[in-house]
């Protein structure tokens, strides 16, 4: 029984207790036969006696109901309100509120593939046998310093002056050149092509020596298993993942072969390949890393692919659907190489909808000595051709990072003797000045062809990029 049902039970039997008293003293009043002084007295006393327990009745009434209120006001005064239990109660129930991310602009820049044929090996050495390829670089360095990260392809290995320097077939190029490209503004090199085992177990056990002495940033092939296979960079305070990864020769084994010849397990397990006849390991893979990579914060995915047909003009068909299938699997942007002439872009979207991916299928040639006159199976100059691609990269508040502009720049390589072959990248963005800014003449014509023959091919690709990106 609570405390208020107590209270009322107490209050109707005080007032039974004065009706009954009452009724009592009518009754009394109501006889008619005298009473007796003794009576009288008795009388009186039974009336005393019923006033007393009456106001008796009254006041432990008024002290029960009194202490009562007391106790509801100390448990009132000194417990938390309903409200206010109310709002503890929403607040540790609520979500948390969501991760705002501070909008950011950054770039990344990746140019086409850099390879040192035979006349490199003779011109470029100085009276002591020591090499140094940083005029190569001279006239494109200003622009490879522009963007926020600049990335660059290295076809080639390093096996040491001992096994001796060689162009094609078999690249064995100075170490000297992988500082000369990072001194140049390249922050990342590419290290996944069909020629870095030209040089064989050792020789591709010492190139990976090589980037790790001299700590330049690489991906695509690693020095031990414990490494990843992939590269995160941090690039004005937002994590960016970057693959690379080569096409195998097939082989009648289950070896892995670069150009028909067959790797070493330990140097095939430290490369990043693929199969084209059998993609699903490759798909996987790349659908590991992108998981691992989004648990370390990486919000942006590049894929440099070395790939397709040499000295094709367009990409294959097999091409296409592997960009789709990356697509898909959440890559954001797909830098080709390999065919050694600049091939389209493209911009693909997802399967469901909801994502879209820049794509060139090659840059073509950063450096090399791919010379018209020498190239009977491109005889056209287009594998004296590259092309500088700069990704405008936008963070919004919500972590979502989004392409909002592509820039390009045309690239040619420039052949001149001087107590042998010498080579320049040239930038086309300004073919009308080139001669006046470089100081070397009689080039407007080679370089515009060179230009056009590089916008006819990349014209309608970016076209697709403006209606997509900007």
């Amino acid at each position: 029984m609570t405390n208020e049902e107590k209270q009322k039970q107490l209050k109707r039997q005080t007032q039974r207790a004065i009706r009954h008293a009452k009724v009592k003293q009518a009754q009394y009043r109501k006889r008619k036969v005298p009473m007796t002084a003794r009576q009288k007295r008795l009388r009186k006393r039974k009336q005393q006696r019923c006033i007393l327990l009456c106001v008796t009745a009254a006041l432990f009434c008024l002290i029960l109901f009194g202490f009562i209120s007391l106790i509801r006001f100390a448990v009132s005064f000194f417990s938390p309100s309903d409200s206010a239990q109310t709002v503890s109660v929403e607040t540790e129930t609520s979500a948390p509120p969501p991760v705002s991310y501070p909008e950011v602009d950054f770039t990344i820049g990746s140019t086409g593939c850099i390879l040192l044929h035979s006349p490199f090996m003779t011109s470029y050495p100085d009276e002591n046998g020591n090499y140094d390829f940083s005029s190569v670089f001279r006239y494109i360095t200003p622009y490879y310093s522009q963007p926020d990260f600049m990335t660059a392809e290295f076809e080639g290995s390093l096996g040491g002056a001992d096994l001796g320097y060689s162009g094609y077939p078999m690249f064995n190029s100075p170490d000297i050149i992988i500082e000369n490209m990072k001194d140049s503004g390249i922050d990342l090199q590419f290290l996944a092509t069909n020629h870095i085992y030209d040089s064989l177990e050792d020789g591709f056990e010492r190139t990976l020596h090589i980037y790790d002495q001299k700590q330049i940033a690489h991906t695509g092939a690693r020095s031990s298993l414990e490494e990843p296979t992939y590269y995160i960079a941090e690039i004005s305070g937002v994590k960016v993942g970057f693959f690379n990864y080569v096409y195998e020769t097939p082989n009648d084994g289950n070896s892995t072969s670069l150009n028909g010849m067959i790797m070493d397990q330990t140097s095939a397990s430290l490369l990043n390949t693929f199969q084209y006849d059998n993609l699903e390991p490759f798909y996987c893979e790349v659908e590991q890393s992108i998981s691992e990579m989004k648990e370390k914060g990486v919000r942006f995915f590049l894929m440099n692919i070395h790939w397709g047909e040499e000295y094709q003009l367009t990409e294959a068909d097999y091409q296409d659907e592997i960009a789709q299938k990356l697509c898909d699997l959440g890559i954001d942007a797909i830098i080709g190489g390999h065919p050694h002439v600049i091939q389209p872009i493209d911009v693909l979207t997802s399967t469901d909808g909801t994502r879209k991916t820049f794509c060139i299928y090659s840059t073509g040639n950063a450096l090399s000595n791919q010379r018209t006159y020498l190239m009977d199976e491109m005889p056209t100059g287009h594998t004296e051709d590259g092309v500088m691609v700069t990704l405008s990269l936008h963070q919004s508040q919500n972590g979502t990072v989004s392409i909002k502009g592509i820039d390009l720049l045309p690239t040619w390589v420039y052949r001149f003797q001087d107590n042998g072959s010498k080579y320049y990248i040239l930038p086309l963005d300004d073919v009308e000045h080139l001669e006046e800014k470089t100081g070397i003449y009689d080039i407007y014509a080679e370089a515009e062809a060179s230009r056009e023959r590089t916008m006819e091919i990349l014209s309608d690709g970016l076209l697709k990029c403006q209606q997509n990106f900007y």
